[in-house]
């Protein structure tokens, strides 16, 4: 007959069971019942006590609402801020996946993309709709700077009513600037087009922000600030077929010659080394053919314009763990360093490497550790440059360098440390 287990093992089972059970009820409050969630919220106040004013309101958000604290928090430890159970955007889009996958358009919103719920919305209650921490365009202008948006003389309407939603989508959209239709279409559900207001060129499904800023201007019609001279000279058939031919729009010559005809500096920039010209890119990529807010005819910020194309540095930018990037990459000021259009140098530096680092870095150009042609790295064989070690475009190190600064970046090459 097999002997009877000793009593302290039962003991044992008992108070394992017993924490069992009690660790499901604590972190299982969406399937307990309303009396025992509510409980354990008046629980979480007694630390908590801000929290009670925030279910006073009357916009609450649902678990908050059923007291269901433990939904999105764990009660006990985590490894996210706020005890949350997930990080904080997937902790959301665990519920919230939005109607008919609309989260899954090809642009996003930068808070959105990054998690970032908390930055337009409260996690347990508001006295706005929709949770947000701010009405209308108070809310965009939190970090959108509306000085250098809204402070012209003439100002489109939806604009200066704030409106922004008319024109934008707030999380996701399949266009540009996060538009809410395509940029062809979205002005002409307000605005009528004639062939007459653009000197008989039908122009009714081209893109109206070539020539027009949505936001504002202080120029008549919201046209933009710098004007092409052609465009600025009402002379479109400099650049454009006829108004009445059969192509309209069309360009008159083939390739970029329709460009470097009135711009031969760039041309010769375009025959260099390292350039920018290549199959399937052309000038009006990278600029306006008409009018723009930006200098050099830009169609946007250098760091917009720059990282369409280079996706590798987007991603750099946008990764949080990034936290040391060059100043000049924070700013945008790509052309800084880079030749826009064409170099005798790698990755059309102005000058070599290592002498476009120096303009800044005076210190740096009697560097101790070696640089420079008699130098290899033994893992590439190729000259020990700054990148060789820094990555600018942003990194986790100090001093963006590319691995840690205390053994890990060395012993890439001293490997006999």
């Amino acid at each position: 007959m097999p002997k009877m287990p000793k009593v302290k093992n039962y003991t044992f089972l008992f108070y394992l069971i017993f924490f069992v059970v009690f660790l499901s009820s604590m972190t299982s409050a969406p399937g307990a019942n309303a009396a025992d969630t509510k409980v354990g919220f008046e629980k979480c106040i007694e630390c908590h006590p801000k929290i009670q004013q925030e279910m006073a309101q009357k916009g609450r958000h649902e678990p908050f609402k059923k007291y269901q604290c433990s939904s999105c928090h764990n009660p006990h430890a985590s490894n996210h801020e706020y005890l949350a159970r997930n990080e904080i955007g997937t902790l959301c889009k665990n519920c919230h996946k939005g109607k008919k996958r609309s989260f899954d358009k090809k642009y996003s919103h930068l808070p959105f993309e990054q998690g970032e719920c908390l930055k337009c919305h409260s996690p347990h209650s508001s006295k706005n709709p929709k949770l947000l921490t701010a009405r209308g365009e108070q809310l965009c202008f939190g970090c959108h700077d509306d000085k250098e948006m809204f402070s012209k003389k003439n100002e489109h309407d939806p604009a200066r009513k704030g409106n922004c939603l008319t024109c934008h989508s707030h999380h996701t959209s399949d266009y540009e600037e996060l538009v809410e239709k395509n940029p062809e279409r979205i002005c002409v559900t307000c605005h009528s087009v004639t062939k007459k207001s653009h000197f008989n060129y039908p122009v009714q499904s081209a893109d109206c922000m070539s020539c027009h800023n949505p936001h504002g201007s202080n120029r008549s019609k919201l046209i933009k600030k710098n004007l092409h001279k052609p465009f600025a000279g009402k002379k479109c058939a400099k650049c454009h077929n006829p108004a009445g031919s059969a192509d309209p729009l069309g360009i008159k010559s083939k390739g970029i010659s329709v460009c470097t005809t009135c711009h031969p500096l760039v041309e010769e920039d375009f025959k260099k080394v390292n350039t920018h010209v290549g199959e399937g890119v052309f000038c009006t990529d990278c600029h306006s053919p008409h009018a723009s807010d930006e200098a050099h005819l830009k169609k946007a910020k250098e760091k917009k314009i720059c990282t369409a194309c280079h996706q590798d540095t987007k991603e750099r930018l946008k990764d949080k763990n990034n936290k040391y990037k060059h100043p000049l990459v924070m700013e945008g000021k790509c052309t800084d360093c880079h030749r826009p259009h064409g170099s005798d140098f790698e990755l059309l530096y102005s000058t070599d490497e290592i002498s476009t680092c120096i303009d800044c870095h005076k210190r740096h150009a009697s560097f101790t550790h070696p640089v420079g042609k008699n130098t290899i790295d033994p893992r590439t064989k190729g000259e020990i440059t700054c990148s060789t070690c820094h990555n600018l475009m942003g990194s986790p190190h100090d001093f963006a360098l590319r691995f840690d600064q205390k053994k890990e970046m060395c012993i890439q090459c001293h490997k006999g440390y």
